[in-house]
């Protein structure tokens, strides 16, 4: 167990104030797509793309190269804190990346696709240490430096010595995007102690600034317009001394789609309306294939157009400071529901967001609903993410301590699928983990993604918690998952997300078929 945890997380913080760096403005803004300013930028990376592997690009770490080290004045191993994992070299050319990026957003599936452009300040790296050897032996040591922190799949690339292009592939959330992007920011912002040719020595602070975007895996954009959108951001990130990352998102055209602004006016109206819907994922017990739990799920369909994207959803209200609003209607909505059922026993999950973790008076909230519908806090599961986790910690720790002193069970969502280390699990008391169904759907065919499962539910076993799969999609993985001990499981093979009176009938079918060779025939959104 030991062994896995230390070569599976990327990256492990010894900072001797591990929330300094947590506490950052992020900012996150929408594009459709670039506009006239935002294409120069994009036709500038593509020139820089083709040439950047032919000059100006610092090489891979040589023995030549003048001696780095740490401000204690050690052996600079950044590395040494994670055993190396045998996989893929993760530095690309510039333009085998972009030639990645586009097969990956050519693709039609549930993940995100995310690019983050860093920013070196050219003060810190001409000023400071010079031309020649040395600036190459930093620029190495920036490369090994992100590669400790990037998973196999992730790939970078220098575009030139001053930037640096990072694709991160198969996020479940977008919210993966900025915990890369904290923890890169954290990694090369230490300081580094270089040797200058001529024998001196010298420190190096950098002031990195990283910008982002990133891309839903329906939405055809092309890998150009990410680039022109992550390297403003970081352009834009310069200006606030480093201490921001922005991400945006960047949609590609889709027949029929209203425009942006239509549509964030639009869900305003839709919320103060109650006009939403809250769906609800059957959890499975593997050991006796009862529903004992559902995941509620916000859907929301405006007339006459196709449903919108959940994480849409999220992001206009954060845009706007409606996620206290729609956390509000989806807690009371989920346990008004929970209150009618009758006939069925179960509890509810319900996610929370970053921005609702780091409001106070979040407790006063979740007693409030629950005193309302008159619902055993036992019964209602919060869900926070990694990400919500690492961008307010004081606030989170103290939320979560009232949260469960008020007897609600919590549970990380996402767990295992990059950027942070598993500390969290002694840091926080969670009642549950899942597992990503990144992972879930490869078992049966990767013997990696096998064995991943196997230890994050060993992990949480270990925790004292019970392990949730998502994204089980067929008998065999759930007949695996089974067998190596995971204790609920959720996904497309079981049911989808159901309206609350169809999840009623679901579960009472399930109870009088014995449950597991029972599979729902009901396939929402």
């Amino acid at each position: 167990m030991a062994k896995w945890l230390s070569c599976w997380h990327t990256t492990r913080y010894t900072d001797s104030n591990p929330v300094s760096w947590c506490s950052r403005t992020t900012t996150r803004s929408h594009s459709t797509g670039p506009s006239s300013a935002t294409c120069l930028p994009a036709r500038r990376t593509a020139r820089t793309a083709h040439s950047a592997s032919r000059a100006g690009c610092p090489p891979a770490p040589s023995a030549s190269s003048p001696a780095i080290t740490t401000q204690a004045g050690a052996p600079a191993k950044m590395g040494s804190s994670v055993p190396s994992r045998s996989r893929a070299p993760s530095r690309v050319a510039p333009a085998d990346l972009l030639r990645r990026l586009g097969e990956r957003l050519a693709q039609s599936d549930t993940t995100r696709t995310a690019l983050l452009a860093i920013k070196l300040t050219p003060s810190d790296r001409l000023l400071a240490i010079g031309r020649g050897a040395t600036e190459r032996a930093v620029l190495a040591e920036v490369g090994h430096r992100v590669r400790q922190v990037l998973r196999a799949g992730d790939r970078y690339a220098f575009a030139s010595p001053e930037e640096l292009w990072v694709m991160l592939v198969d996020l479940p959330s977008e919210s993966l995007a900025e915990l890369a992007g904290r923890t890169l920011l954290e990694c090369l912002r230490r300081p580094i102690a270089a040797t200058r040719a001529d024998g001196s020595q010298t420190t190096l602070q950098l002031r990195p600034a990283i910008g982002g975007a990133w891309a839903s895996g329906h939405a055809a954009v092309d890998p150009l317009n990410l680039l022109s959108a992550a390297t403003e951001a970081a352009s834009r990130g310069h200006g606030h001394a480093g201490d921001r990352i922005e991400l945006r998102r960047v949609d590609g055209p889709r027949e029929g789609a209203p425009p942006q602004a239509t549509l964030e006016r639009d869900l305003a109206r839709a919320l103060d309306a109650n006009e939403l819907e809250v769906h609800f994922q059957p959890q499975v017990d593997l050991r006796t294939g009862q529903c004992t739990s559902a995941e509620a799920l916000i859907r929301w369909r405006p007339a006459n157009l196709r449903p919108i994207d959940p994480g849409n959803i999220v992001a206009i209200c954060e845009k706007h400071g409606l996620i206290g609003q729609l956390t509000r209607f989806a807690l009371n909505t989920a346990l008004r529901h929970l209150s009618n059922w009758r006939t069925v026993e179960v509890s509810v999950a319900v996610n929370l967001s970053a921005t609702t973790l780091s409001d106070p008076s979040l407790p006063m909230l979740v007693s409030q609903a629950l005193d309302t519908w008159d619902v055993p806090a036992h019964r209602l599961t919060l869900e926070l993410t990694e990400s919500a986790l690492i961008r307010s910690q004081k606030v989170a720790s103290e939320t979560m301590k009232q949260l469960h002193r008020l007897g609600c069970r919590l549970s990380i969502d996402d767990f295992g699928t990059g950027y942070s280390p598993y500390t969290y699990l002694h840091q926080f008391s969670f009642d549950e983990l899942k597992i990503d169904q990144t992972f879930v759907r490869r078992m049966n065919t990767d013997v990696a993604d096998l064995r991943i499962v196997q230890s994050l539910v060993d992990l949480a076993h270990t925790f004292g918690m019970h392990a949730v799969a998502e994204g089980v999609e067929n008998e065999p993985a759930e007949r695996a998952l089974r067998g190596l001990g995971c204790d609920f499981a959720q996904g497309w093979h079981l049911s989808a997300a159901l309206a609350p009176d169809d999840f009623v009938a679901w579960c009472l079918a399930r109870q009088a078929n014995s449950g597991p060779k029972l599979h729902a025939t009901v396939r929402g959104a």
